[in-house]
């Protein structure tokens, strides 16, 4: 797992220097380098979905081969109780900053918490299995990047419209 944290890292380094020296940004990371004036919350929300709808997949196949993979599954899907601890001071981090989280937090007794952790989990899952996919059949691979990738879009234009 630290040999996939370190890489999951370097896709982030990597589209800092993309960014600091004009090269092409990588398709995850146009949002958050966009050049608008965005807010804190929205550079860690923008940040994550980059990194949990872009990177993770491509973390996972650059790392370990299929069989590999499918060895380290259970410890991909242990690390969700890490995930969630950073998750619980992001979200705490955005109530404070944001009074319509705040509002919305207390009109659903505090179930947006639980659903975003039930969405981190389906998008984490849904890396890996983009990760299997990209080795097994290629074809399936690609529709599910592309849906993936719209995705990404959808929540970034979202956090973009919302958190200003």
């Amino acid at each position: 797992m630290k040999r996939l944290e370190q890489t999951f890292a370097e896709y982030f380094f990597r589209a800092i220097v993309a960014s600091n020296t004009g090269s092409e940004i990588p398709d995850e990371w146009k949002n958050y380098f966009s050049g608008n004036k965005l807010s804190p919350l929205q550079l860690k929300l923008m940040g994550a979905n980059a990194h949990i709808n872009g990177d993770v997949w491509q973390a996972l196949t650059s790392n370990f081969s299929f069989e590999e993979i499918k060895r380290v599954k259970l410890f991909y899907k242990s690390y969700n109780k890490t995930i969630n601890k950073v998750f619980d001071d992001l979200f705490d981090s955005a109530i404070v900053s944001d009074k319509r989280l705040q509002n919305l937090h207390s009109i659903t007794f505090g179930l947006d918490k639980v659903y975003g952790k039930m969405l981190l989990q389906k998008w984490r899952n849904r890396q890996l299995k983009l990760a299997l996919l990209h080795f097994e059949h290629h074809r399936k691979f690609e529709r599910l990047k592309k849906r993936v990738a719209i995705k990404r879009e959808r929540i970034d234009k979202m956090i973009l419209r919302r958190l200003r």
